[in-house]
């Protein structure tokens, strides 16, 4: 973890290119737990979302699915 390190040097950091690669990595993980999640759902899956912007019109958005897991 390099987070709150404070002697961190160039050599440290990923390159570019790597950090896509774990960052995908990651989201490819968390993507096979929640499909694996809704598998086990019992009954149907309800979404819900949200859209907004800050002050400075960055726009967000939230979805949410809510289900009972077995």
């Amino acid at each position: 973890a390099l987070y709150g390190r404070n002697n961190l040097t160039e050599r440290d950091l990923p390159h570019r290119t790597k950090l896509i690669e774990m960052i995908f990595r990651e989201y490819e993980q968390e993507h096979q737990k929640a499909l694996s999640k809704f598998e086990s759902a019992l009954g149907c899956i309800s979404f819900t979302s949200d859209c907004w912007s800050d002050p400075n019109l960055a726009s967000f958005l939230a979805i949410t699915a809510h289900f009972i897991a077995r």
